[in-house]
């Protein structure tokens, strides 16, 4: 049975990355590999986890990197090339094509057309191929915690940005709570969650469409003890009904915006959806 479509990895532009591979395992306990493609990478080097977090040290200018640190969202979906075709006959822009030399597959990255989003489209299972070349590695869905639960985006158009998504991609959205990101904000089991744009001023401090990730933990508590010690402030707390706080402390290690939450409260914080 297929579980897409669902958020699978995010990649993020990093300016030191030794620093920011040391920061983000001490604080909150993920874990990088260095790809075994990494050979073949021109001019930039980048860090998987099976987290699904993906940081990109740049060697020199890059077309794929040009609108900001956010590269993309990736979305695992059933037919990475059919819905290649549905986007492309859209009328939206393929900006990249990567090439999975494991399981001889290719992705395809998708122009901030779509409603500012830097969309990566994969057919799912394909990543998971390529990066067990160097040994084990589960899907999100299946690695546990640490590892990101939610990607919070912004767009212009809240109910458009829902809809195209559902078009093009089968997710669903329902109401959710914000996070003092926004006026109002969408969720799914697919782990996108967006939120309609305005003057707020915890979204402004970000750099737009990415507001933040959410990284689900076991103890979250000791996780803000360790950021707040860094000098990371929280700077949103949400009470959850299903016991303890999610957190939103804004730009941290090297800009990224973060969000943590506990690994007990996921169902709640995809908006109960199923």
């Amino acid at each position: 049975m297929s579980h897409c479509p669902r958020f699978c990895r995010i990649a993020i532009v990093v300016d030191d990355m030794p620093s920011f591979l040391a920061e983000t395992t001490q604080m909150l306990g993920l874990k990088y590999i260095l790809p075994s493609m990494d050979a073949s990478f021109d001019g930039f080097t980048v860090y998987f986890g099976e987290h699904g977090l993906e940081p990109i040290a740049l060697q020199k200018p890059m077309p794929f990197a040009a609108d900001g640190r956010l590269i993309e969202v990736a979305i695992d979906v059933d037919d990475a090339d059919a819905t290649r075709a549905k986007l492309e006959a859209g009328g939206h822009e393929l900006v990249v094509v990567s090439h999975l030399p494991g399981p001889n597959k290719d992705e395809y990255l998708f122009g901030r057309d779509f409603h500012g989003l830097p969309l990566m489209v994969c057919t799912a299972g394909d990543n998971e191929a390529q990066m067990r070349v160097q040994g084990p590695f589960r899907a999100l869905g299946d690695a546990p915690a640490p590892k990101i639960g939610c990607v919070t985006v912004q767009v212009a158009d809240l109910d458009a940005a829902a809809a195209d998504l559902t078009r093009f991609f089968g997710m669903r959205f329902v109401e959710t709570d914000a996070m003092g990101l926004g006026p109002r904000a969408l969720v799914g089991p697919h782990r996108v969650k967006l939120v309609a744009a305005s003057d707020n001023a915890l979204a402004q401090a970000c750099e737009a469409p990415l507001l933040s990730i959410d990284v689900m933990l076991d103890d979250v508590e000791a996780a803000r003890v360790r950021l707040e010690a860094a000098g990371y402030p929280v700077r949103h707390t949400r009470a959850l009904q299903s016991g303890g706080n999610a957190y939103y402390f804004g730009p941290t290690v090297q800009a990224m915006p973060l969000g943590i939450y506990p690994a007990g409260a996921d169902a709640e914080i995809l908006g109960n959806a199923g």
